[in-house]
């Protein structure tokens, strides 16, 4: 059986998320802090979620540890 969850922790991975875009994703940040929510888009600096709340993060790829999401969520 194979895992389900996918961890990307390098740049050149983020840049092939475009095919996840509306799955929730978890994004761990360098200082450890987490935030969970619905991803929306990708640019060449920034990963965009927006929360439960519906409230936008903008994310730093610099800021970034990994990120966190179902290989399944989208099928």
């Amino acid at each position: 059986m194979s895992k389900r969850l996918i961890r990307i922790r390098n740049k050149e991975g983020y840049q092939n998320l475009e095919k996840y875009v509306g799955t929730e994703v978890n994004a761990i940040l360098q200082n450890g802090n987490t935030h969970f929510g619905l991803f929306t888009n990708i640019t060449p600096e920034y990963l965009i979620i927006k929360d439960q709340r519906d409230h936008i993060h903008q994310i730093p790829f610099s800021d970034l540890y990994e990120i966190i999401l179902d290989r399944y969520a989208n099928l």
